[in-house]
């Protein structure tokens, strides 16, 4: 994106006012049927890019036909990381998050009330379409989330597609080669990917909200709450990744 936006669903900022800045900063995944899933998948991710240097050294060093094996790899390890929405998942899912929300002293009633009355998934989706993510695949609901919090973290106002694309590439060749993840059904991927998008939208309202009234203090304060989040529950430090075009990389 260009400008002064962040990858945020910027469109959608406006259903989530309801929302405290300072609970957005700490919404978890815990108490859904998944939260086993989602941190393998996370812990997936930081060990996938602990080694990112030594493949781009392998395709430096053999050139095509390198990147044609390292392609292969990947496309053998996709899997089907699309799910058939059900409205049911999608209630309850609204529902434990706003439980959530009110049991962590946040607007539990508020939020549950703005989701009602707005399509949160349908904006979310709209927005990240731009970058060739969409509604439906888990995989891009991942994809947006770190990309967030990585932005976030280190105050990163422009990405572009491409750059969204190569996490995208790097999300779905993980989950293509985690058991945890290929032996989900089609109402837990709904439920990983909805977790994420209600996050995803909760701490980029806040995020979104600090840029608008040019509050210094609560956008260093979302950095280090972004930066903590992902320390506390993946032992990955935002701070000390880089974006290539092979998605993120552990800064040398």
């Amino acid at each position: 994106m260009s400008g002064k936006q962040v990858f945020l669903a910027g469109a959608v900022a406006a259903v989530l006012l309801c929302a405290s800045q300072t609970q957005a900063q700490d919404y978890a995944f815990q108490g859904f049927a998944t939260a086993d899933a989602m941190n393998q998948m996370h812990a997936a991710m930081r060990d996938n890019m602990m080694e990112p240097s030594s493949q781009a050294r392998a395709s430096a060093r053999g050139g095509v036909a390198a990147g044609a094996a390292a392609s292969g790899r990947r496309a053998a390890a996709s899997a089907r990381t699309t799910y058939q929405s059900s409205p049911a998942i999608t209630q309850r899912v609204k529902r434990q998050f706003a439980d959530f929300v009110r049991s962590t002293g946040g607007d539990g009633a508020g939020i549950a009330a703005a989701m009602d009355q707005q399509d949160f998934f349908a904006r979310w989706g709209q927005h990240v379409s731009q970058y060739g993510l969409r509604r439906g695949d888990v995989a891009d609901a991942m994809t947006a989330y770190w990309m967030l919090n990585w932005q976030i973290a280190n105050d990163v106002r422009s990405v572009s597609r491409a750059q969204v694309q190569s996490v995208q590439s790097q999300v779905r060749a993980m989950m293509g080669d985690n058991r945890s993840f290929t032996g989900l059904n089609d109402a837990q991927k709904q439920e990983m990917a909805e977790v994420l998008i209600l996050n995803f939208i909760a701490q980029s309202v806040a995020y979104e909200d600090a840029m608008r009234d040019n509050d210094a203090t609560m956008q260093r304060r979302l950095q280090n709450a972004a930066t903590t989040r992902f320390q506390n529950e993946m032992n990955v430090d935002l701070r000390q990744l880089r974006l290539t075009g092979n998605g993120f990389v552990a800064a040398s």
